[in-house]
Parts: structure tokens; sequence; C-alpha cells
């Protein structure tokens, strides 16, 4: 009977459009799961609060909008600025900006007019099955059978962050179609000999670079496989040909933005120090294991069935030879200060590895007859067990949304119209809150009184100060103040923060006798 079901199930999917169709039903069932109102926090928020700005301020100004301008032209209690040692925001001729890539806040644009916040999810949930029509393609010319073809299905959709990546707020799903589909027409080149196979790949990743930077080191690799095969076929030269025309469009727009060829990550990259043990090190982070996050092989250690390839002079080749030096120009390049995992699997290669997961299949469809049964068992838990961390992780995720629900009650409930945060507790920005708030960062108890006393020369009285609770009990939470007083005060405490909203007023100096 289960033979049956599994047969039948394979046939649907085996198929472009049932393999199109239950990936499509999987991932809305995944995304109605995993929504919960779409509050987000970290780098998600950060996306929300971006977009938010933008339909404020309309196309194409994609500066932040600082709550302080006025006050604080010089940004000084902007929060999570580049210039206090955090990551999120930079100020660039007298405006901010965040260090997200403003090419996905335009993407999201019509999507957020029409659907609100739940847009950019959706818009993710399109870019995924584009996706999978990818794979699909890609599947066909690697000749897979129809049980492969589910079985990969499964293992992508349960047991990697892909599911993830297509239903949350992210830029990366649109990073991995563009990036697959290019290799689909890298594959190509020598099946059908048109050169429009080429510019179609240069094309893709280059629309794959206008979100995630690590597609520059992608294309370069695979350009530099490529240019040892230009005096034989000057045709393949159209592929970097093409990709490095979009990547000289993208460095204009950037430029012409926020003033730098790479975008605002950019700067962030240049605060970045080299040190060469630590790139080694965050290389192995990658491919294996570090900060408590499983890399490549860590997650799936069914790649290693991989050494049963042997190379050819063909595209395919070309392609694994460019990812092999991606993997390395990664770790190597790719500055430490970003954490690389999502617990279960590397950040950083996400954008490669629903192509690899697909050749490791192929590579096991070849040689499956000619495996011991010891090496097939083997095979069979290994990829059981990238499927079981991939639903455990994808269930604390789950919780963790959850946990993030509840928290923005609670920051709702608890805080008064401005929110001061101390260093290294920003949680929600402004527009995650249920109703807007101002939104300023302190790094120091002098800081503190600088900004009461600009509050206070425009007629703000009432503050509510904010902070993780394990960095901030309540005895510090509040900075202590030599130029004002404090009254009314009443303290709250979250599940992970504190919060004390207070009045406060000026001490008035006693006169001498």
């Amino acid at each position: 009977m289960f033979n049956r079901l599994l047969s039948r199930v394979s046939s649907f999917t085996g198929k472009p459009l049932g393999f199109l169709i239950f990936g499509a039903v999987f991932l809305s069932l995944f995304l109605s799961w995993q929504y919960q109102t779409g509050i987000r926090v970290g780098d998600g928020a950060i996306k929300q609060q971006q977009l938010a700005d933008l339909l404020q301020n309309g196309l194409p100004d994609f500066s932040c909008r600082y709550s302080g301008k006025e006050i604080d032209p010089e940004f000084r209690f902007l929060p999570l600025d580049l210039k206090k040692g955090s990551t999120m925001t930079h100020v660039y001729k007298g405006k901010c900006y965040y260090v997200f890539p403003f090419y996905y806040t335009a993407i999201q644009y019509p999507f957020a007019l029409l659907m609100g916040r739940f847009g950019s999810f959706l818009l993710s949930l399109v870019f995924g099955i584009l996706t999978l029509r990818a794979l699909f393609q890609i599947s066909e010319l690697f000749q897979l059978k129809e049980k492969s073809k589910f079985f990969f299905l499964i293992l992508l959709l349960l047991g990697s962050a892909f599911s993830l990546f297509s239903t949350d707020l992210s830029e990366t799903v649109i990073s991995i179609y563009g990036v697959t589909q290019g290799i689909y027409f890298l594959l190509k080149e020598d099946q059908s000999s048109k050169s429009v196979d080429l510019v179609f790949a240069g094309g893709f990743f280059g629309f794959a670079a206008f979100f995630r930077q690590e597609t520059i080191l992608l294309a370069a690799s695979l350009s530099l496989v490529y240019a040892f095969r230009i005096f034989r076929n000057p045709k393949t030269a159209l592929f970097p040909f093409t990709f490095g025309t979009f990547l000289i469009i993208q460095a204009v727009i950037n430029y012409s933005v926020v003033g730098h060829p790479l975008g605002s990550r950019g700067y962030l990259q240049e605060s970045s120090t080299y040190n060469l043990l630590a790139q080694i090190y965050y290389l192995g982070q990658l491919v294996f294991l570090g900060n408590g996050s499983l890399g490549l092989f860590g997650a799936y250690p069914a790649l290693a069935f991989i050494v049963l390839w042997r190379p050819k002079s063909d595209p395919l080749t070309r392609i694994l030879y460019g990812l092999g030096i991606f993997i390395l120009l990664s770790g190597f390049l790719t500055s430490t200060n970003f954490w690389q995992g999502v617990l279960f699997g590397p950040r950083f290669l996400i954008t490669i590895l629903p192509f690899l997961l697909l050749f490791l299949f192929s590579i096991l469809e070849k040689n499956w007859e000619t495996l011991s049964k010891p090496f097939q068992i083997t095979a069979i838990l290994l990829l059981s067990y990238s499927i079981v961390g991939g639903v455990v992780f994808d269930r604390l995720y789950y919780k963790f949304t959850k946990s993030i629900v509840t928290e923005q009650k609670e920051l709702s409930d608890h805080t008064s119209k401005t929110v001061i945060y101390r260093k290294g507790s920003v949680f929600l920005p402004s527009n995650s809150f249920r109703e807007e708030r101002e939104v300023y960062e302190i790094d120091s108890a002098e800081s503190f009184d600088s900004l009461l006393e600009k509050l206070y020369g425009i007629g703000k009285t009432q503050v509510t100060i904010v902070g993780f609770k394990d960095s901030y009990p309540k005895e510090v939470l509040v900075p202590k103040s030599e130029h004002f007083e404090f009254k009314n005060r009443t303290f709250h405490q979250s599940p992970s923060i504190n919060m004390e909203t207070l009045e406060f007023s000026k001490v008035h100096a006693k006169p001498q006798r």
C-alpha cells in the first residue's frame, strides 16, 4: 500500500505542474503556520521598518525616517548606527540609511501597497515557487527519475531553510532564484549551443547580486573557471560580460544613492578588520560547525557522496569547480562580523544549497545500484538526519516568532510614545509597535542626560527606558542623572526585556546663601 501511494505521489511530482503544485501547497501551508502577524525582530524588523519608511517617504527616497532628526541633526541617538558599533544603520549626506539593499525594499513596494505587511511574505512565496520551477528544469537536464525528484523535494522543503526563506521577510530567496535559474542556463550551454543561454545566465546572476552580495563572489568564481575557455570558445565571455554589466549598473545606482559602489553594506564591510586565522576558522564554520550553527556538511553530511562524481569536460564540471572556489572565497573574504548560520545549514551558502542537494540526488541515483547495502543505508540515514534537523529548526523558529508576538504586545502595552533603548537592546523599531513610537538609543549615562535635555527642550517629559533584562537589570536600567529628577516611575518586565516608564523634570540648583 505504501509503495502504491509513493508511486502515485512521485508520479504526480515527476511532472512539471505536479512538482510546482506540491511545492506551492506545502509552502503556502508553511507560511500560514509561520506567519503569526508578520512581526519580526533583528534583520526582519529592520527590513519591515525600511519598507514602512519608503511607503511614507515615497519612491525614490530610500532614507530612513528618524524621529529625532530635528533635535538630533548629527544622529547621535540613531538606533543601531555603525558609528556606535552596530550593524543596521549609517548616515550619508544628512540622511540615515539601513544596511539592507534598497532594491529589496523597492521590489516589495507594490506588494505592500496592495496587501500591507503580508505582501512582503507573499513576495517571498512567489520567488520560492519560481525557484522550484528552475530546480525542476535542472532535474530534467539531470534526467532524474520521478522518485528522485520527489525525495529531493521532501529534503528541500523539510530538511533545509529553503521553506523558511521562501515564506519569511527575506531577500535571500530572490537571490536563490536568480542563482538557480542562472545555473540552469549555464548547464544548457553545450546542449543548445545558443549564445543567448550565457546572456541569460549572466543576467540572472546579475539580478541576484542586487539582493545578496555573496552572489558577486559566486559569479566571479564561475567567471574565473569560464575564463580558461574564452580562447577556445569566445562566446563564453558573454557570461561574465553580462553579469559585469549588471554589476556596473548596480554600482552606479548604489553610489548615487548612498555614496558607496557596494551600497550600504560597503560601509559595514569597511568597518571590519581582516585576520587570516579568524577567516580560516570562519571557513570551518561555513563548511562544518561553529558558533552553535551547523555548516554545509554539518547539516548535510550526505553531500560527502559527491566523491562518487567523476569530472568531465562539460558545463556541470565547470559549475562545480566554480562553486568550490566560491565556498573558499566566502570563507576568506566574507566579514567575520556576520554570523554565518541559520542554526541548521550555512546562511552565506544558501544560494547554492538547492542546486547542491539536487546534484546530490543525481549522484545517488546514478550510483545507487553499485553501492553496497551498508552505503545505501548510510545515505538514507544521513538524508533522514537532515530532514529531522530541518524540522527541528523550523519548530524552533516557530516558537521564536511566537515569542516575538508576545514581546511586541508587551512593549506596545507598557511603553510611552517615546522609547529610549539602552545600547545593544534595540528589539523593535518604531513601526513594529502597535502604534508607532519615537525610538532612540543611548550608549552611556552622559548621552542619556544629553537626550533628555533635547527632549525637554521641545516639551516632552515622559519616556520609557528599555533594555534586555540580562544586560540591564532593574537596578541599572535607568541611568543616573545629575540634571534631571524622575517621578511616577512604572517598571515592567516581559519575558526578555525590562522597561521603565517615567516622567522627568530638571533639577533646579539650590540658591546660595
